[in-house]
């Protein structure tokens, strides 16, 4: 991720809100945290993982990779 990116990092905690919001449809943190660490299968059969960071022993990704995971899912 670049720097500017970087500043506006959201913490895995706040992913189900923000899917819930945008959605409609409420997933659990453990189900975020599997999408960035397994992926989630896309109707024409890819593995699509939502694109994150560690920092500080705590799992972050941004706005922009949230709606590109939705996009790709569908």
């Amino acid at each position: 991720m670049d720097r500017e990116a970087t500043k506006k990092l959201i913490p895995l905690s706040a992913v189900p809100a923000i899917l819930a919001a945008l959605t409609g449809v409420t997933r659990s943190k453990a189900t975020i945290y599997n999408w960035i660490r397994k992926g989630c299968r896309t109707h024409d059969a890819r593995m699509v993982k939502l694109g994150s960071v560690m920092k500080m022993d705590q799992w972050f990704t941004t706005m922009p990779q949230i709606e590109k995971f939705i996009e790709e899912v569908g």
